[in-house]
């Protein structure tokens, strides 16, 4: 969709007017945009009005917003890719087609259906659950739900691409937008804490361990730390060595 530069500053003269009123915009940070920091707030309204959204349905909870790192993703409830659907010719849709292998959910099916003029077109999306489950909450307690959404988003998309062709549902995004933790070597880590012949390489070595290492290696670096200051018993304790 095409903004010209007075529709732009329309947009933001009426999200700068909508969110003046502090009842809600404190409501809009804990609901709509919780995690997200207010000027993240703002840029995400006015971003999803350039894409066609309105201030009510934010307000409605219709489009919402999830943090990633220091910016956000803007996503659509199932409800709301629903209602546009049907507003668009949308009929019917199949019951989902779950496909399992080695005892393990592995894709799920829906085809949606929509008129176009006499016609009825039918719209048929396939997704695979290992490409969007993050083996955490929902995914794990109802995961037919959850991917059955995806592909239900995806075949609405299909079906309606003008209507919804930037419109995506958290179920389709969470994995992406939630940056994967780093699981640190502590193999490597350990051996270079073993390596040390110091009290003060040991420190040197500490230092420079990140922190989900040090989480790990805490009892490690105190056993190394008693034995060098056994070894110097008049060795003044380091600070260094006493955070964690």
């Amino acid at each position: 969709m095409q903004h010209n530069k007075s529709e732009l500053v329309a947009i933001q003269e009426e999200v700068t007017r909508e969110l003046s009123n502090p009842e809600m915009f404190n409501a809009l940070l804990v609901t709509t945009f919780k995690g997200l920091t207010k000027d993240n707030m703002k840029l995400a309204i006015v971003d999803g009005m350039i894409r066609g959204f309105t201030f009510k349905d934010f307000r409605e909870r219709n489009v919402y917003a999830i943090p990633y790192g220091s910016n956000y993703s803007l996503v659509t409830s199932i409800d709301h890719a629903r209602k546009i659907g049907m507003k668009s010719g949308v009929v019917g849709k199949s019951e989902p087609i779950f496909e399992e292998k080695e005892g393990k959910l592995f894709s799920c099916s829906i085809t949606i259906k929509r008129r176009v003029g006499s016609d009825i077109g039918e719209f048929v999306s396939k997704v695979y659950f290992d490409e969007y489950s993050t083996g955490k909450n929902l995914w794990v307690t109802k995961p037919r739900t959850m991917i059955a959404k995806v592909a239900e988003m995806h075949a609405l998309r299909m079906a309606c691409p003008e209507e919804l062709a930037q419109a995506y549902t958290e179920e389709e995004i969470e994995r992406e937008s939630k940056p994967a933790t780093v699981v640190p070597d502590i193999t490597e880590y350990k051996a270079k804490l073993e390596a040390a012949t110091t009290l003060d390489e040991l420190k040197n070595a500490w230092a420079a361990l990140p922190a989900e290492a040090k989480k790990e290696l805490a009892d490690l670096k105190e056993s190394l730390k008693k034995k060098f200051e056994n070894e110097l018993p008049n060795v003044n304790e380091d600070p260094d060595l006493s955070a964690n």
